[in-house]
């Protein structure tokens, strides 16, 4: 596995997820990212994989790749590291973007006895208000891949926009940030215990706790290869441990089928 080295003057940087904080680091043009409660690496890195064997074009997503992080004390633990994306843009996540206009995204998410597309279809409709972007179709694609992946941290402020001061344009940033995904957390989900169990106890964000209640909002083609995925998986240079086991579990629900063509 690569190593990075962490110089002494980079500023650690604290990343709050639903489930804590996280250490990373800007190196030049790479984000590199500590595990913190299990082998958020390894999810980063097969989630990639998963995008990399889709339909979706290359620049929509984010790759992500296995390190060792060596610190300024000498001290080494397991991440990962992607490149910085952004380049001059701005970033402005869904939330910033709500509060930009003096509003929050509480008020759609929280309403009582809107649905789950009532709920997605207000959200998007104040983003084509704010930004001129209609998105819908990638953000229900991108919540149908959280629904094969388990990603548990799709809030709010993991949906990113970049803006361009220059052009004032925007653009919907990459799919980034899968580290809470494929039962990665090792302190909520322990290895051992059966993978349908800990499958139950999952949460999904930010439409819906449900994802089978998300992944109904894409009506698209399906997307993933399966064949491809299936190969390139058992050709892995990593021992990408139990996201094996759960991605073969994910390829065989018959509610996911929708999103695999061979």
């Amino acid at each position: 596995m690569e190593k990075i080295k962490i110089p002494q003057d980079a500023k650690t940087i604290v990343s709050t997820s639903s489930k804590g904080d996280q250490s990373k680091w800007l190196v030049g043009d790479k984000w590199i990212k500590e595990n913190t409660r299990g082998y958020e690496n390894m999810a980063e890195y097969v989630a990639y994989l998963i995008l990399n064997c889709s339909t979706l074009p290359k620049a929509s997503f984010v790759s992500y790749t296995p390190c060792l992080i060596v610190k300024y004390d000498g001290t080494v633990t397991e991440g990962c590291y992607s490149k910085d994306f952004r380049g001059p843009l701005q970033e402005v996540t869904l939330e910033r973007l709500f509060e930009a206009n003096f509003e929050t995204t509480d008020d759609v998410l929280t309403k009582t006895g809107y649905s789950t597309q009532d709920k997605f279809s207000a959200i998007m409709d104040k983003v084509h208000h704010f930004t001129g972007l209609d998105v819908s179709y990638e953000i229900a694609q991108m919540l149908a891949f959280d629904a094969f992946i388990l990603n548990e941290d799709r809030h709010t402020n993991n949906i990113l926009f970049l803006f361009n001061p220059k052009t004032e344009a925007w653009q919907l940033a990459p799919i980034f940030d899968h580290g809470l995904s494929l039962l990665s957390d090792l302190k909520d989900y322990p290895l051992g215990k059966h993978m349908s169990i800990l499958k139950r106890k999952l949460k999904a964000k930010p439409f819906n706790s449900s994802f089978t209640k998300q992944l109904a909002l894409y009506q698209g083609d399906p997307f993933i290869n399966r064949t491809l995925l299936l190969e390139k998986l058992s050709k892995v240079p990593y021992d990408v441990g139990r996201a094996r086991d759960v991605v073969l579990s994910q390829l065989r629900d018959v509610q996911l089928q929708k999103l695999f063509f061979d």
